[in-house]
């Protein structure tokens, strides 16, 4: 049986040539497929243009997750309040309303905590996690990411 780190493994080897296949659509340069020859009076050449620009996009969300993946974990604490009233890791890593955040968390969904990479909100009175509303940021297990 296939074990989670053959198939990282697969995945991590797919990044490259989903970098190819975007270069060559121009999809990097131009955020569409704006940069091919294409012939602009043919129904058939628009939708695929049009089919081909929403793969294109999709693909770039799957690489950027890879990337992120492939990121090495710096820092894994528990979050305190610092002096602006923002959540912060003992290393000194806040987050802001908005801000990509790797949490250690515990709900119905697993019987054992387990990871969910998710975004820090503010509702008017306090920083949450999104979709994790009920879950206490004050002491919470994060880890954070090497940078690019």
């Amino acid at each position: 049986m296939t074990n989670l780190n053959e198939v990282m493994a697969k995945t991590m080897e797919m990044k490259w040539k989903i970098e190819s296949l975007l270069k060559l659509s121009t999809y990097n340069d131009y955020d569409d497929l704006s940069g091919l020859s294409i012939n602009y009076d043919n129904p058939d050449e628009l939708f695929l243009m049009d089919e081909l620009r929403e793969i294109m996009n999709q693909l770039t969300n799957v690489r950027d997750k890879i990337k992120y993946l492939s990121r090495p974990i710096k820092e894994t604490s528990c979050l305190h309040r610092n002096r602006s009233d923002r959540y912060e890791t003992r290393q000194g890593h806040y987050y802001t309303c908005g801000s990509g955040i790797e949490a250690l968390v515990s709900d119905n969904r697993h019987d054992s905590p387990y990871w969910v990479w998710t975004r820090v909100e503010h509702d008017g009175s306090d920083y949450y996690l999104a979709g994790h509303k009920g879950i206490d940021m004050d002491g919470l297990t994060v880890r954070v990411r090497e940078t690019v």
